[in-house]
């Protein structure tokens, strides 16, 4: 019986079966605006209690039952699902396993409560060391100082709105940053509305790149979750200091 089988953690997760049961919180959903694979899909960042990650995803037949059952920032328990082996760049977790989602999967909800945003801020120092591969998407943040002014630029035939700026932490470490596209115009819309001088700048699953020599933070396509001063607690301790 389904309630018999035995929750696990994301870590005991293996792609030898796919009866498995999770308890897992979804963090970000998006649905890429261009994929290689010829088909609409909606991929998904969940976590279990330990803070565990793994990138899910659901073919688009699936999508509007996922959205549905499945809300950012509530737990559920999802079982029976597929687990396959992962790779190649811009990996959303150092998970060597992804998970999809079937037409049989079930989400249920679960009393289980917990608010931890299970935010992994990189560190500077370690950007673009081993410790931080550029093939995996990164937690950064930050400060923003020496912001640009937005621009429309070409890209391969289609205008798209940039901004350049730079993120410091708390020792006085800047890092650049490049944001396109819906994230521009996000900082954009910010600049127009607040009154703050001071932004803290949180960036989820960004990426980390090389431009004319120098690393970069950038946007993951549309992988990529900002914040611009976020209210979690260790956004709020950031600006403190």
């Amino acid at each position: 019986m389904t309630g018999a089988r035995n929750m696990v953690l994301i870590d005991d997760l293996k792609p030898f079966k796919d009866e498995w049961r999770v308890r897992v919180k979804l963090l970000h959903s998006w649905k890429p605006s261009k994929t290689n694979f010829g088909g609409e899909t909606l991929e998904l960042i969940l976590a279990d209690e330990t803070g565990q990650k793994i990138h899910a995803s659901c073919r688009r037949s699936l999508m509007y039952r996922v959205q549905r059952d499945l809300p950012v920032g509530e737990w559920r328990v999802v079982e029976n699902f597929k687990i396959s082996g992962t790779g190649g760049q811009y990996r959303p977790t150092k998970l060597q396993y992804k998970m999809t989602i079937l037409g049989d999967t079930t989400i249920i909800r679960t009393d289980y409560r917990n608010d931890n945003h299970f935010l992994s801020p990189a560190r500077y120092e370690e950007i673009g060391t081993e410790n931080l591969k550029t093939y995996f998407l990164i937690d950064i943040l930050g400060q923003v100082v020496k912001l640009g002014r937005i621009m429309t630029v070409e890209v391969k035939g289609e205008e798209r709105k940039r901004v350049l700026f730079r993120l410091r932490d708390t020792s006085g470490n800047e890092v650049a940053c490049c944001l396109w596209g819906q994230y521009a115009e996000q900082i954009e819309s910010h600049i127009s509305e607040s009154k703050d001088d001071t932004i803290i700048c949180l960036i989820r699953f960004a990426k980390i790149s090389e431009f004319r020599g120098e690393l970069q933070i950038t946007n993951a396509y549309d992988a990529s979750l900002l914040m611009l001063n976020p209210t979690m607690e260790e956004a709020i301790d950031f600006k403190q200091k």
